[in-house]
C-alpha cells in the first residue's frame, strides 16, 4: 500500500517575488539616487591628483592653487563652491589640500542620507 503526500510547491510564491521586487526596486533606486555622489568623488579625486605636484608647496600661491580647483570644476561642471570645500593648510615643510564636504540626498518621504566625503593630500 502506497501513502501519497500532497504536493508540494516549487519555488518561490506570489509574496516572494513581491517581497523580492521590492527589495530590487529599493536596492535600485537607492544605487542611482547615490552612485552619482560617488562618481563626482572620484572626479574631484583626479582634480587633486592633477595639481602639479613640483609646483604646490614652493612656487603656487593659495590663489593659484583655488583657482586650480575652480577650472576644474568648471570644465567638470561641479556646483561646489571651492571656498567652501577646499582648505589649503601651510607650513614651513608642506603644503596640505584637504577636500572635505558633505552631500544631503532624499531617499523617501523624510528619510535623508548624508554622504561624508574627504580627501586630503600633501605636497613638499
Amino acid at each position: 500500500m502506497r501513502v501519497s503526500f500532497p504536493h508540494t510547491q516549487i519555488g518561490m510564491g506570489k509574496w516572494g517575488w513581491l517581497l523580492f521586487v521590492i527589495a530590487a526596486v529599493f536596492i535600485g533606486s537607492t544605487a542611482l539616487r547615490l552612485g552619482p555622489h560617488y562618481l563626482d568623488f572620484q572626479v574631484i579625486q583626479s582634480v587633486v591628483e592633477r595639481l602639479p605636484a613640483s609646483q604646490v608647496h614652493g612656487e603656487m600661491t593659495r590663489g593659484e592653487i583655488r583657482e586650480h580647483f575652480q577650472k576644474q570644476f568648471r570644465v567638470e561642471n561641479f556646483s561646489f563652491k571651492v571656498k567652501d570645500i577646499v582648505k589649503i593648510e601651510r607650513t614651513k615643510d608642506e603644503t596640505i589640500v584637504d577636500v572635505n564636504y558633505e552631500v544631503r540626498e532624499p531617499l523617501f518621504y523624510n528619510i535623508d542620507v548624508v554622504l561624508s566625503f574627504s580627501e586630503q593630500r600633501s605636497f613638499q
